[in-house]
């Protein structure tokens, strides 16, 4: 027997505990660096040495005729050590696992200490640069500066610039946050946005009519063609959407506008330059990276089964007039051949889904068709070939906010939020006046129906809360006000307004306007046939009849709730009278006034906010489909008219910035939820399940504009 058997239990000898303990906590030390998988296994090797050192193995019976006290002083001794290298060890590998991401932070901290020192100086410079955008010069020098210029340069080396570099992308890069790795799911707008998943499961819908979208201004991507001059960089790039668009503004601003201009002479392309639509279905369904626009419905529909061969993206060049569009793309010629295919191939009708802009495009078109003087196509082939017409957030009445884009240059989220934040920081009222003038196409959206519609002095038909109770608000009759009435320019009411455009802008861009629109209102049928191919009231619901189409319904879906521009205070710069008005060039005379007036509550920084999506005023939205195309003298064949609303009903921004699945502002609007529930069961054949849905005023609204 050995000496060690003969000890009592725990009675190894010091040293030898010793000895055990630094050979247990080496071999744990180079376990630990070496592998951490072998952590867990230290303490049976050290068990095993104790085992072999007391001459038994672990884990095995005491063999015959071993006395009993031996074995239990040998089992225990093992369990003791067993437990107290398991403690060390377990110390160890934690201290071990600590080490490496305080290191790895260490440099990441430092990484991002660095970034932080590079933009944050290149947005204290801008700030500073571009704190007065009328001085180009500055913007010209940021230009010269940044053009050539490496952000990997300045970093060490032992930053590993391209994990840096890599790491700026991931930040910046919208459709990279919430995606999951080993899914590549894109997750960075929260809420349930995929109704047809559901819908497929309960309601049993799958595809049946033939789809077309038709999107609204500015949603499409514009590419360039040219191969001259400044133009051979951007080669089949988007100027208009993506990224490219953004670098262009900021590095070659001048190429920029260059090429987004259109002739002031003919209304096309300028000498030299080409652009033209992006086509396909990706010409429109994110506007940059992570910022959807029509992705989402498409998703959708592609759940009932939709594909490419059933459903496709109209896209357009929506700087264009509509009779532009036809003389220069062909767009509504292809158009019309687009759905004649398709019904041949299917036997099914098509479904037009529009958006914004993309509703008065599709009004044009069903009067261009009939017309012999456009695809003379004859007063049944709307009938024959369209199922429905679903507008999204339409526009029928037009957008108070284009009367001041075109009179003083100033948007105010005309364009894509996304760029106007740097069309309105990096370019002056000048140029983009000079812009927004050529684009016949904007034009369009220039409010229709005049004071009848829009209000006088005396008030608006959806004013709210005025009168001796509630002197904070101002009444919208006014459309534009000059120094709170006081000014020797006199308040304009809306027809007042629109005679203003035409006496600022200069003589191009004034018959440019005269030769493509009409803003008015027709009373009588008599008026009505005498237009009839008048293409210039083709965009104006109230100056033309809905087609001979007792079969087709037009669905009017649109998100209310949101506060929206509807009128404005200006300011005229050394001005005595309206007539000194006409611009040929330089810096608009007028320029919105925003002096505070916080005695007003419905009034920001000279904008009076009204009620609508965001964008367009809810009698624009609402108006036709809630009364107009309800009279007969607008829908004498009885087409069929369904008007459903939507209350903004947005996330907190912390929690999704682009408001979730209940937002129904103008263009969040095509991801809401039930939204896209409705146009999946039109689509489905499910129309007549779809009826009217009120919950804002406009009926109250309708009953006051003085329409027989």
């Amino acid at each position: 027997m050995t000496k060690e058997a003969d000890t009592p239990q725990g009675g190894h000898s010091g040293s030898a505990r010793r000895r055990r303990k630094r050979r247990s906590s080496n071999q744990a030390n180079n376990g630990a660096a070496n592998d951490r998988a072998t952590v867990a296994d230290a303490p049976k090797r050290t068990v095993a040495k104790i085992a072999e050192h007391s001459g038994s193995e672990p884990n095995t019976p005491t063999a015959t005729g071993t006395p009993r006290g031996e074995s239990h002083a040998g089992v225990r001794s093992q369990e003791l050590a067993s437990a107290i290298i398991k403690t060390k060890l377990l110390d160890q590998d934690i201290d071990a696992i600590k080490a490496v991401p305080l290191a790895a932070g260490r440099v990441k901290r430092r990484r991002w200490f660095i970034a932080g020192l590079v933009f944050g100086g290149l947005a204290a410079l801008s700030g500073i640069l571009y704190a007065n955008p009328t001085k180009s010069v500055h913007i010209d020098w940021m230009h010269e500066v940044l053009g050539d210029f490496d952000f990997s340069s300045i970093l060490p080396d032992s930053l590993l610039p391209d994990d840096f570099i890599k790491d700026i992308t991931r930040l910046l890069s919208l459709d990279s946050i919430g995606a999951d790795s080993a899914t590549s799911t894109v997750s960075y707008s929260k809420g349930d946005f995929q109704p047809a998943l559901t819908l497929v499961s309960e309601e049993k819908l799958e595809k049946v009519h033939n789809v077309i979208l038709i999107p609204g201004i500015i949603s499409s991507g514009l590419e360039s063609w040219s191969t001259a001059n400044c133009s051979r960089p951007y080669f089949r790039q988007r100027m208009w959407g993506t990224s490219t668009m953004f670098k262009a503004i900021l590095l070659d601003k001048e190429c920029w506008v260059q090429h987004m201009m259109l002739d002031k002479k003919t209304g096309l392309d300028p000498p030299g330059i080409k652009l033209r639509a992006a086509k396909g279905l990706d010409a429109a369904d994110y506007f940059i990276t992570g910022y959807w626009i029509w992705g989402k419905a498409i998703e959708n529909l592609a759940v009932l089964g939709y594909d490419s061969n059933d459903m496709a993206l109209a896209a357009y060049d929506w700087r264009l007039s509509y009779h532009d569009l036809e003389r220069r793309d062909q767009y509504f010629s292809t158009l019309k051949g687009q759905i004649e295919v398709a019904q041949k191939s299917t036997g099914k009708k098509t479904v037009l889904v529009t958006h914004s802009m993309g509703s008065q495009v599709t009004q044009y078109f069903m009067k261009w068709v009939e017309s012999k003087n456009g695809g003379n196509g004859g007063t049944s082939w709307v009938n024959e070939h369209i199922e429905a017409i679903v507008n999204l957030a339409g526009t029928p009445l037009g957008v108070p906010k284009t009367l001041s884009s075109l009179l003083s240059g100033e948007q105010r989220e005309t364009v894509q939020p996304l760029a106007n934040y740097l069309l309105d920081h990096f370019m002056n009222r000048n140029e983009l006046a000079r812009v927004f003038r050529s684009w016949t196409g904007l034009m369009s959206l220039l409010p229709k129906g005049g004071n009848t519609v829009w209000g006088d002095l005396l008030g608006a038909p959806d004013d709210i809360g005025l009168g001796d109770t509630a002197p904070e608000m101002v009444s919208y009759g006014a459309q534009i006000r000059f120094d709170d009435g006081t000014s020797r320019l006199a308040n304009q009411t809306m027809d007042d307004a629109m005679q203003l455009l035409t006496r600022v802008l200069d003589e191009d861009a004034l018959r440019l306007l005269q030769r493509n629109y009409k803003y008015g209102l027709f009373r009588t049928q008599k008026e009505m046939d005498s237009h009839a191919d008048d293409y210039r009231v083709w965009t104006n619901p109230l100056q033309h009849q809905l087609p001979n189409a007792p079969n087709m319904t037009i669905f009017c879906l649109y998100g209310h709730g949101a506060t929206t521009e509807r009128a404005y205070y200006y300011t005229a710069d050394s001005t005595e009278s309206i007539d000194d008005l006409r611009e040929e060039a330089g810096t608009p005379a007028l320029r919105i006034d925003k002096r505070q007036r916080s005695h007003l509550e419905n009034v920001d920084i000279g904008i009076v906010h009204g009620e609508g999506d965001g964008t367009v005023p809810l009698l624009s939205l609402g108006y036709m489909c809630a009364s107009g195309w309800r009279k007969p003298l607008y829908n004498p064949h009885g087409v069929r008219i369904v008007t459903r609303e939507f209350a903004h009903s947005p996330l907190a921004a912390f929690k999704d910035i682009r408001g979730g699945a209940g937002a129904s502002d103008h263009i969040n609007i095509l991801g809401n939820h039930d939204v896209t529930a409705d146009m999946l069961r039109i689509v489905a054949g499910r129309g007549h399940t779809v009826e009217d849905q009120f919950s804002s005023d406009i009926l109250k609204y309708a009953e006051r504009i003085n329409i027989p």
